[in-house]
């Protein structure tokens, strides 16, 4: 389990010199991969693993693994919002999303705070969802991938090895 901190890139190398996750596993006797994809803004859990078959089905749609996040974005959230993201929102023009579970905590004119869940992972896509409905993501921050959870204990850049009742749950996926 990973904090990835902003500016980092979820990737196991990177070609023009940026920092990647697996910098930070430089100490790891086996190679580790990151399962997932965050864009360099985007901070939270990370999950990696030297498992292959464990990281394509936390990935693969048909498993509908659920991710949490929690998203800041610049304008009002109404109940409206929270009924388009139940039915599916479009986005690329002609790409439906699956349902998603958005919960809002905060609204207000300049800013708004929620908590979305997802059980799919296109490019950007909970930036391009927020974009279909008229408000833009400032900060995001995903907290749960399936039954792992962020540990609060970590700090952004650090990471610690799953525990055992972590590894049980991850049996699911497989």
């Amino acid at each position: 389990m990973f904090y990835k901190p902003k500016g980092v890139l979820s990737s196991a190398s990177d070609d023009k010199g940026r920092t990647v996750v697996t910098d930070y596993f430089k100490d790891v006797e086996q190679r580790v991969y990151p399962v997932g994809r965050l864009d360099r803004s985007t901070t939270g859990l990370v999950f990696l693993t030297t498992n292959g078959p464990l990281g394509y089905r936390m990935l693969h749609p048909q498993y509908h693994v659920e991710k949490e996040y929690q998203v800041v974005v610049n304008g009002p959230l109404t109940q409206d919002h929270v009924a388009s993201f139940a039915q599916g929102i479009l986005i690329d023009q002609d790409r439906p999303c699956a349902p998603a579970h958005l919960v809002i905590e905060a609204s207000g004119p300049q800013e708004s705070r929620a908590r979305l869940t997802i059980r799919e992972g296109k490019f950007h896509q909970v930036k391009k969802m927020f974009l279909s409905v008229g408000v833009k993501v400032t900060q995001l921050h995903r907290l749960r991938m399936g039954h792992l959870v962020l540990d609060q204990d970590l700090a952004p850049g650090a990471y610690r090895p799953l525990k055992p009742e972590e590894l049980e749950q991850l049996k699911h996926y497989l």
